[in-house]
Order: structure tokens, then C-alpha cells, then sequence
């Protein structure tokens, strides 16, 4: 349905962006890339952390804190504060990814 309300290039996808793919609204459609779409994503949900772009490294007993941006990953730095961490990942994420950037935290 949401193909039928925006147009999209050859190429991209239909982007919700308030992750409801039920809220076909207008303003809450954008086209992207699929790696645009993929940088937009939520955080897993089976991992140590509970942030997007951090793990726990238990040999390190630290949290390290990464971001893929054109398929290379960027170490962002070791953290002994998750929440840190989770700082650190965002103000990479607003660089890198801009718009399509997930947030832990909202500014």
C-alpha cells in the first residue's frame, strides 16, 4: 500500500519512519536505499547490550562501541559505561548516517 501513496526510484525502498509498517501516512513515508533503510534499523535484540552500536566485551570487561557505514565498521572506542557507549555510537551515527541515523538517545 505504501508504494501506492510515494514514489519511489528504481532501485529504493519505502521507509517508515516511525518503524510502524502499518502508519502508511504520508509524512511518515520517505524513499531510501536499502542501505539507507538498513542504517535506520533498530538494535538487535539478542545482544548484551541494551543500545544500538555497543557490545560487551567480557575478555575486556568494557563495552566497545561500533559503526558500519559502507560496508567498513568503525571502532568508536572502548567504554567502561554502557551508557558512554551508547553516546559515542550516536554522535557517529548523526555523521555518518544523517538522516537515516537511529538514535539511542533523542536529542
Amino acid at each position: 500500500m505504501h508504494r501506492c501513496i510515494i514514489k519511489v526510484p528504481p532501485g529504493c525502498v519505502v521507509d517508515h519512519i516511525n518503524h510502524n509498517g502499518l502508519d502508511n501516512r504520508r509524512a511518515n513515508l520517505r524513499p531510501a536505499t536499502r542501505a539507507q533503510n538498513n542504517r535506520y534499523s533498530k538494535k538487535r535484540k539478542n545482544t548484551r547490550s541494551k543500545y544500538k552500536g555497543v557490545s560487551f566485551y567480557s575478555r575486556e570487561k568494557q563495552f566497545v562501541a561500533k559503526i558500519t557505514t559502507d560496508g567498513n565498521t568503525v571502532s568508536l572506542g572502548y567504554f567502561t559505561d554502557e551508557i558512554k557507549a551508547a553516546k559515542a555510537y550516536d554522535k557517529a551515527a548523526k555523521i555518518y548516517h544523517k538522516e537515516f541515523a537511529y538514535l539511542n538517545f533523542s536529542d
